[in-house]
């Protein structure tokens, strides 16, 4: 269970799963930026950077969730879940559309599921 810092105000988390969860959402956004790269020219401006605006705008709901309130923290994370899910389906579209294959669709898929995993530790009491 969380305890907290009366000086700070801040929770004292699982440092342990904390930097678990942010260990593997890095390797999340290398893969991602990695992957776009790879897009068609048509849809890399277009899917590519949505899908990395969406990865990196749920990154900074993560970082802000450590630096907020308990209070606050829950529906910061919230918002960083949102986001998850939103980019699972924006990752399942790249597939469908061609520009993952079956082996990346899963690589990425088992990413985002393993983020989510640890997100949701997180966000449970």
């Amino acid at each position: 269970m969380a305890s907290t810092d009366p000086a700070k105000g801040q929770a004292k988390q699982r440092p342990d799963q904390q930097t678990a969860l942010f260990t593997r959402y890095y390797d999340l956004l290398v893969w991602l930026t990695e992957r776009t790269k790879g897009f068609p020219r048509e849809l890399r401006f277009v899917l590519g950077q949505r899908i990395l605006e969406t990865a990196y705008g749920c990154y900074r709901y993560l970082i802000r969730a450590k630096k907020v309130s308990d209070t606050a923290r829950p529906a910061v994370l919230l918002e960083a879940d949102i986001l998850l899910d939103l980019l699972r389906t924006q990752i399942r579209m790249a597939h469908e559309l061609g520009c993952l294959s079956i082996g990346q669709y899963e690589q990425g898929a088992g990413l985002v599921n393993e983020v989510g995993r640890m997100l949701g530790t997180w966000r449970s009491p």
